[in-house]
């Protein structure tokens, strides 16, 4: 009965979301499998890498340590929510010598461009100066440059990789980091707000519905019992 009531069926898709998971996670992975089969066929795009900036996982309780070896040492300790990113220091030469790396591991390395990856994750957490503090803050950038926007848009300004790849331990750490972050009850309370809610025209509707409703009672109840003398008695007293 409840589910034939208005809106009703729209507020319940975000405490669905919100109180059961799992069967989102279901549908969501029959979704996905659908959408690989049908697009097997078509040609890969430029990959491009989905995960949050440093200042929002930051706040959702990751944690971001400094480690002194290579590239290989990218990894993300789910149970302890710890993102590990080896140092990287920043000078006047630095931008020059990504973007060469970046090229030059394209055009020679036959199989996944490993370097290029990396470069995709920083530039992926990475949007804001706010980021870059807090990475130098914990010992994982050294700036010698003049500020932190400049490593900012050094980041932002490096190409995504001109091909599609695929590197095991970077991926694992890209899709160990989004789960932990999707998991937080915040940040999927306002993915469902924002998703079923605000982005909803039938919300919009009904909530305009409803104040429309209320300006419409509340005349109605003022032409009959007069607002101004409730007004004038009440500061009387």
């Amino acid at each position: 009965m409840l589910s034939k009531l208005p809106g009703f069926s729209m507020l319940a898709q975000p405490i669905q979301y919100l109180l059961f998971p799992q069967d989102n996670d279901d549908k969501k992975s029959d979704n996905e499998s659908s959408h690989t089969s049908n697009n097997m066929n078509k040609p890969p795009l430029v990959e491009e890498i989905t995960i949050s900036s440093v200042t929002e996982l930051a706040n959702s309780q990751v944690r971001f340590l400094p480690t002194a070896g290579n590239i290989s040492t990218v990894r993300f300790d789910t149970k302890t929510a710890t993102l590990h990113l080896p140092t990287i220091s920043f000078d006047v030469n630095t931008e020059v010598i990504l973007r060469n790396l970046v090229a030059y591991e394209a055009s020679n390395a036959s199989g996944p461009l490993v370097f290029t990856r990396y470069t995709e994750l920083m530039n992926g957490i990475i949007d804001t100066e706010e980021d870059v503090k807090l990475l130098r803050e914990k010992g994982i950038i050294s700036n010698r440059l003049k500020s932190d926007a400049e490593i900012t848009n050094l980041w932002n300004g490096m190409s995504k990789s001109i091909r599609l790849t695929k590197v095991p331990h970077i991926d694992k750490v890209i899709e160990g980091v989004n789960k932990h972050y999707n998991s937080q009850w915040k940040v999927k309370f306002w993915k469902s707000m924002k998703h079923y809610v605000f982005g909803s025209w039938q919300f919009l509707t009904l909530l305009a519905t409803i104040m429309l409703l209320l300006l419409m009672t509340l005349q109605a109840f003022c032409s009959v019992y007069n607002c101004r003398k409730f007004k004038f008695v009440s500061d009387s007293d």
